[in-house]
Order: structure tokens, then sequence, then C-alpha cells
């Protein structure tokens, strides 16, 4: 046994000495006299205190946790003390050893659910029928008659898109129908204003028009002067020159003089099937058909379809950064032997030799959890588990 010096004392606290997760029980002789400590320490809020108690006064004798508070527990399978989260683990849920074996069948899945075994289904899917023998049998997105959830049935003329009933007229921009066929009232030759009723495209009585031009359905009534050819506008609003506009252009994009500016294009965007001025501030058109910021895109990055490597690294996520590919390590995790092959393989968490941190080691068989060496008062009790 012996005592831990100030250097000791800075590695086990650095900036969260008191964190109350586990328990600890040590002789005098291995105690932490905090007025040792070269700075205050935090206060010490026991697991069971209050959010009010009173700070731990200076005095105290602390000890390195090396016991488990649950639901924490060190486990056969285990690589370090309390690393095991008993609420979440699939091979030791509710206890050690207990493993979650249900068989996982048509997008279903059994995993560890607060510390039970529990059947669950993969996002999108229900299990609708209640039975898990044949796993979750719809699919929740695109299902009419259980869409989003089971028993949600889509009404006539609506289609169960990505979990939600959407009207197929209305998303096709025609709010309308008409026999069954979607329509859009406002401008249909055949169907202006309502159903059945069809302008004659002479305009009996109305003066000649163009030849591009002819008499139909707009604003739901007939005899406006329209274009014959749907690609083609009366911008000018004069009926001399006829429909002298050329729409999907760069002069006159979704609309009459809808100009697209320096360095964009009118081009069908594909995530919409509408025309639009493509690409926005900052953006390249990729492939001729979708935009793309090669600065921070790690899938284009610095170039169209330049793609970072890394994505098959464990814990790893590849970056592009001003048009540099580049990446980093998931939230509790880091590259300490420097194999990039492996990717992050140490989750510091957990690990007592790199808690928080690569090197940062805890007292042998002292807990790391969240990413601090944990300590607590000497000889304090409770509930724990080994």
């Amino acid at each position: 046994m012996r005592r831990l010096d100030v250097n000791s004392i800075a590695a086990l606290t650095a900036a969260a000495l008191f964190v109350s997760v586990g328990l600890a029980s040590c002789t005098q002789t291995e105690a932490v006299v905090l007025r040792e400590a070269p700075t205050p320490p935090a206060p010490f809020t026991p697991a069971d205190a209050s959010a009010d108690a009173a700070p731990v006064p200076a005095d105290v004798l602390m000890c390195p946790v090396t016991r488990c508070t649950l639901p924490s527990a060190t486990c056969p399978s285990s690589s370090f003390p309390c690393d095991v989260d008993l609420m979440n683990d699939d091979d030791n849920c509710g206890g050690c050893g207990i493993r979650c074996g249900g068989t996982n069948v048509g997008n279903s899945k059994w995993s560890c659910v607060e510390g039970q075994c529990a059947f669950s289904c993969v996002a999108g899917f229900r299990n609708c029928d209640d039975s898990p023998a044949n796993g979750c049998e719809v699919n929740a997105r695109s299902d009419k008659s259980n869409c989003g959830g089971c028993g949600r049935v889509c009404a006539e003329g609506e289609t169960c898109s990505d979990g939600a009933c959407i009207n197929t007229c209305k998303q096709q921009g025609l709010p309308d129908t008409c026999g069954g066929r979607c329509t859009n009232l406002e401008i249909d030759d055949r169907n202006c204003g309502t159903c059945g009723t069809e302008c004659d495209p002479a305009g009996p009585g109305l003066p000649a028009l163009p030849a591009d031009m002819y008499y139909g359905c707009g604003s739901g009534k007939c005899n406006a002067a329209k274009c014959s050819d749907s690609g083609k506008s009366n911008c000018n609003r004069d009926l001399s020159d006829g429909c002298e506009a050329t729409l999907k252009t760069n002069d006159h994009c979704t609309s009459c003089n809808d100009a697209c500016s320096t360095g964009k294009n009118c081009l069908l965007d594909v995530r919409t099937f509408a025309y639009r001025c493509l690409c926005a501030d900052g953006e390249t058109l990729c492939s001729g058909i979708i935009c793309k910021n090669l600065d921070d895109d790690p899938l284009n990055c610095g170039g169209c379809n330049h793609v970072c490597p890394g994505n098959h690294r464990p814990h790893f996520v590849p970056t592009c950064t001003f048009g540099v590919c580049s990446g980093r390590c998931e939230d509790g995790y880091a590259d300490c032997d420097g194999v990039g092959d492996n990717g992050c393989e140490v989750d510091t968490r957990v690990d007592n030799r790199n808690c928080g941190a690569c090197g940062n080691a805890c007292e042998a068989n002292q807990v790391c959890s969240a990413g601090k060496c944990l300590v607590a008062p000497c000889d304090s009790e409770g509930p724990t588990t080994k």
C-alpha cells in the first residue's frame, strides 16, 4: 500500500475529481488527503445525495473507486472494470451472461432494453399481427393500410410515402380529380372550373390569335389566351408577337422573367423533378444533376465524386474541410495505436488505461466511467455489483 502523492491526485481528478458513480473502500495508507491538493477540489456529491447536499469537507479522505455501482458491472466478458451496462448490453442483459438470444426474423431483433431482453422492429417496420414468429411483417413506410403505424389507413387517392399518407394528385401539383384523373381545374381546358366543362379553342366572337396561341382555360374560366407549346409563354403580355419566351431557360427558368444569376443554369433538379436555377452560391453541379458543396462534403471533397476514405474503419468519421479530406473519431473513442486500418480502437469512456484520453491510466483496478478515473470517500458503502 502507498499514499498517493500530489501528482497522482492531479491525474485522478483533472477537472472532475469527484464524480459520483462508484464506491470506494481503502485503508488510511491508501487515502488521498484533499488538503494536500494544489488547488481546491470541486464538491463531491454521493450518488444517493440530493442536489443541495453540503460539499465534502476539505480534509475528507478520498480513495480510488474499485467497485461498480449499478447498473455498471464487471462481467467475464469485460476488458476493464465496470465496463458493462446491464441496462443495454445484449450479452449481459440485467445480469452477467444473460444473453438476448431470440431469433431475429423478418426485420426484427431481440435486444436489451432497460435490463430486459425485448423484441423490437428495425426502423420503418411494425409487428402488426403481434406475432414474433414472423417478425415485423409490415413496412409502415409504404403500406397504405398501415402507414406510419399499425391500422393507419390512407384515404382513397392517397399513397403512403415515408410513413405519411400523401394525396398523389397534390404531390404532382394537381390539386383536383375528374373521373379518377388528377387535374387542375384552374387551367384544364377539358375541365375548366368544373369537371366536364370544355373550352372552345377558337374562342367564338373573340379576336384571332397568332398561330402559336389558342383560347383555353385560365383561372378556372374559358377564353383565356394560351400558348400551344407548354414550353413557351407570352411573357411580355403582347398578343401581337404570340408566345415569344421559352421557359426552362436561364432567362425564364421556372416562370416568366425568372432569370438565373451569373454562374447558374436552369436545370432539372432530380430531387424535386422541377426546373430551377442551379446551383446555390458555393455549390457545384456534379454529374450534371445535383449540386454539392465541395468544401465540406466527404462524398465530394474538393471535386465531384471524390470520396474521403475511412468509412470502413471502426468508430472513425471521414470529414472534409476546405476541400481537403481528413477524419475524426466518434465521441468517446480514440486512435491510441496510430494504426489507421483499425480506426479508433479505444473506448476512452471505460478503458482505465486510456481514461478520457490516450495514455491517461487510472490506478490498478480503478473504475473509468464517462472518461474519468473515479474516486469517492474512503470506506463508503452502498449498492454495488462485482
